[in-house]
């Protein structure tokens, strides 16, 4: 319990505790259900992964899941439990003493602001771990060997400050400072594009020393291409690339919210930053954020069922929940598209079920 904290509120926020584990365990049931119990069923049956590591790696998804189902029980806690004060006539109780609504509301307050830290710190410190372990262990009980280290298919594209291009760098597969299979697209010279392409290379010292390849170089104007092949090319001031090559080998559930930072300051030195990076960042305090967006929206909610359809809270709740992932679903894609910009994408969910909360709230306060 919170030292300092009122009567009111210890009695309120205990109340919560029992629906929110409630509802976090029995839509992660599902959750895992429909997404993990197949990938599981899949290692132990086709792949004949030992039952015992495939139930580890299920239990380290369990974060990433645990993350997406806080916000549900949190509204399921705060709908249920106003319903419930509301049908035992509580909260008419207690204005008809004095309290005001917005007072009542300090419970739910403080109790979607803890759900929001303890969320945004298993996203933080715990699911970038768990989620590099798995993928680790999972790759080693199907194959029975590490983990490559390097990347495969990487491309980086480098813009003018105006995001026309200046040159793409296609590498096969990077692993330490060893490259292969490399394909560079040059747009700097005017009217015309110069193709490099070699069978592999190292970076050393900001620079990339390319073996065995040839350069084309393409004239509009002209029918002619001239191929000149060479042994060794070096190609000078790549350090942005390369350390865009270093950090992009990991996806950003993989990252934590500094790591992503950097990664996206790598791309943005080469106007490389791509939309959704930009939504899976601003996420990373949104959707810790839903949490005290729904208390604050699931309290006023609760109190519109009637004594005699109690459950009309549980149908709220599915409601505001759909509604939520409707609209994380729908604007996360007009955000990685460019239709919407990369931070209202991130955080149009929790506007959306924050007005009307806060709307409904109005009208209950009056």
């Amino acid at each position: 319990m919170i030292p300092g904290m009122k009567l009111l509120d210890r009695y309120i926020a205990n109340e919560f505790w029992q629906p929110l584990l409630f509802g976090i365990g029995i839509v992660t049931g599902v959750w895992f259900g429909a997404e993990q119990l197949k990938t599981i069923f899949n290692l132990v049956m086709r792949s004949g992964v030992p039952l015992q590591t495939a139930l580890t790696i299920l239990g380290l998804h369990l974060p990433e899941v645990i993350v997406m189902t806080i916000p549900i029980g949190v509204l399921l806690g705060t709908l249920l439990v106003f319903n419930r004060l509301s049908g035992d006539s509580e909260i008419i109780a207690l204005r008809t003493t004095g309290v005001s609504f917005y007072r009542i509301m300090v419970a739910p307050l403080m109790f979607g602001l803890m759900t929001s830290l303890a969320s945004f710190c298993v996203n933080e410190f715990i699911v970038p771990n768990a989620s590099v372990t798995s993928k680790k262990l999972e790759f080693y009980a199907m194959y029975h060997a590490e983990l490559p280290s390097g990347q495969a298919n990487f491309t980086y594209m480098e813009r003018k400050k105006d995001l026309t291009l200046d040159r793409v760098f296609y590498v096969g597969y990077y692993s330490g400072r060893d490259l292969a299979d490399i394909i560079i697209l040059d747009f700097t010279r005017p009217k015309m594009t110069q193709i490099i392409m070699a069978n592999n290379g190292k970076f050393l010292n900001g620079e990339w020393l390319l073996n065995k390849g040839r350069t084309y170089v393409l004239d509009p104007t002209s029918d002619l291409a001239r191929i000149v092949k060479f042994e060794t090319l070096k190609i000078p001031g790549l350090n942005k690339v390369q350390k865009t090559l270093d950090t992009g080998i990991i996806a950003p559930k993989e990252m934590n919210m500094f790591q992503l930072g950097q990664h996206l300051e790598n791309l943005k030195a080469g106007n490389a930053v791509s939309n959704d990076l930009l939504v899976r960042y601003y996420q990373k305090v949104a959707q810790p954020l839903a949490c005290l967006i729904v208390a604050l929206a699931g309290a006023p909610l609760g109190l519109m069922a009637r004594r005699s359809r109690s459950n009309l809270g549980l149908i709220y709740s599915a409601v505001v929940v759909f509604l939520y992932y409707v609209l994380q679903s729908t604007s996360g894609a007009m955000g990685d598209a460019g239709r919407i910009p990369p931070m209202l994408a991130a955080w149009l969910p929790n506007i959306c079920i924050g007005t009307l909360g806060m709307i409904i709230l109005y009208f209950k306060a009056k």
